[in-house]
């Protein structure tokens, strides 16, 4: 039977694809063939996507609440900007975990005009120029002018190193981080002119889930007893790493947030199982 993705398109409903994404997250196979199963004789030809990954979250949600947060990374992900995070300083700190040395927000002289980088990353002697672009909204895809403007900016940056060259910023390399997919086109023109994208399932083995998942880099917002108020607190203090506040002491914690110490030993108690296992 055919379902309504978020994009509007029709796409065939497929038991095998969510069980792959179940596994992916850590569910057994026992139990995501059940989740599947029981997913499978409620949906009707029609049905949105997002009314299949909420039924799948209330499945998981019924045997670990943890497991049900992990397979709606996307949704967590989509909150930090509503919460009040900057998807760049996430972005910022999931290359700090593999070891990249990160800037936020510096200023970088092109040939034409200056240019706001949202990161730049540093892995030995190479620099990588890096733009984030954040979507908040299920469906929302980036295209190829996503891809033609960070482009475009890093061949004005690269322009004036070359024509000046005096000391300054010497990128090696564009990079593309978004929160969803991007298009055909987009990846098209990327691997043409060498521009790396890092997007929602792309590519297969270093997409945004990927490397978050394979370090334990979740945003705050995944923690399923998180409150809007300590989501609040919380950004105030910079704090957007779920397992940031595995460095704190349930004292300090609490006085960073303001809840009562048993609300406050539950959210670490969910980190600890999201990011530690």
């Amino acid at each position: 039977m055919d379902i309504i993705k978020a994009s509007g398109e029709k796409e065939k409903f497929s038991k095998e694809k969510i069980y792959s994404s179940l596994k992916r997250v850590g569910v057994q196979p026992k139990l995501a063939q059940e989740v599947c199963q029981e997913v499978a004789r409620t949906i009707v030809p029609g049905d949105s996507s997002g009314k299949i990954l909420s039924q799948v979250t209330q499945c998981l949600r019924r045997e670990n609440p943890i497991l049900a947060a992990r397979y709606n990374l996307k949704r967590a992900i989509m909150k930090l900007g509503p919460a009040g995070f900057l998807f760049e300083k996430y972005v910022s700190e999931i290359l700090r975990g593999y070891g990249y040395n990160t800037k936020i927000g510096r200023i970088v002289r092109g040939y034409c005009v200056r240019h706001e980088i949202d990161v730049i990353a540093q892995k030995g002697k190479k620099h990588f120029m890096v733009e984030c672009k954040y979507h908040n909204s299920r469906g929302s895809r980036s295209d190829i002018k996503v891809a033609l403007y960070t482009f475009a900016r890093f061949l004005d940056i690269k322009k004036a190193w070359e024509k000046i060259r005096e000391k300054g910023q010497h990128f090696h390399q564009a990079w593309l981080v978004t929160n969803t997919r991007c298009t055909s086109e987009a990846i098209g023109y990327a691997r043409c002119v060498g521009l790396k994208i890092i997007g929602w399932h792309y590519p297969r083995d270093e997409s945004l889930e990927y490397l978050i998942e394979k370090k334990g880099l979740y945003p705050i917002t995944i923690l399923p007893s998180l409150t809007k108020y300590a989501r609040q607190r919380l950004a105030e203090k910079k704090l957007m790493l779920a397992k940031d506040i595995l460095k704190y002491s349930l004292y300090d914690l609490v006085q960073i947030i303001g809840l009562q110490p048993r609300a406050v030993k539950k959210l670490q108690k969910e980190a600890r199982e999201l990011c530690i296992g």
